[in-house]
């Protein structure tokens, strides 16, 4: 072989383990009513952090976690018939948010990860704030407090928390409405968690946990 064709061999072998130790391998993470999520949707998600919250609770695998998160979002959307147009604006600010977050050689790192540019995020911006649209549209009306929950939530939960911060609790009357809308955002997300609950009964799930095991190569 001729030294320019060694050369081209070369860098076409380089360039193809660089591309392969970028390469994930998908699978079927998950079927919900026919529709499929893939290892490559949940890795997106977690990566890019499009559910933080599902990670922070997450009290096993932060990736089922995320996985689990997709699967919600996917049968509220589909239940709900939630399908409308997105403010390009608020898509925007969303990527604009991920960027800052994870920080911006972060951000490129994992977007040449995927092999993506920013435009390929932005249908799963547009599924987030659907979904987002729909929790509010649907729980709308706000969830009214008692004055008993709200001391219950300032002895039982402020004041201790004071406490182990080391810090002595402010009067109730201080804190009240603070404490009013804490209860309430207690309130509607578990109404939320409940209305997701009942959808889910109704959809058909099937989760593969083998394909959710995988890892990216060379990880």
């Amino acid at each position: 072989m001729s030294q320019p064709n060694r050369i081209v061999v070369t860098v076409l072998c380089l360039a193809w383990a660089c591309l392969a130790a970028a390469q994930t391998v998908d699978c079927l993470a998950a079927v919900v009513n026919g529709q499929a999520l893939t290892l490559i949707d949940v890795l997106i998600a977690e990566e890019f952090r499009l559910f933080p919250r599902a990670a922070e609770v997450a009290t096993g695998d932060a990736r089922a976690a995320v996985l689990d998160a997709l699967i919600d979002q996917k049968v509220v959307l589909e239940l709900s018939r939630e399908s409308g147009p997105v403010d390009p604006a608020r898509v925007e600010e969303a990527l604009t948010g991920i960027h800052e977050a994870l920080g911006g050689e972060a951000f490129g790192e994992a977007l040449a990860k995927f092999g993506l540019v920013e435009a390929d995020l932005r249908p799963y911006l547009e599924d987030r704030l659907r979904f987002e649209r729909a929790v509010a549209i649907r729980f709308a009306v706000r969830t009214p407090v008692s004055a008993r929950e709200v001391d219950t939530y300032y002895r039982d939960v402020y004041a201790p928390e004071r406490r182990s911060q080391g810090l002595e609790p402010e009067p109730l009357t201080a804190v009240r409405t603070r404490i009013e809308a804490r209860v309430e955002q207690a309130a509607r997300a578990d109404k939320i968690a409940e209305w997701i609950k009942n959808l889910r009964q109704q959809a058909v799930v099937r989760i593969n946990r083998d394909c959710l095991e995988r890892r990216q190569e060379g990880s």
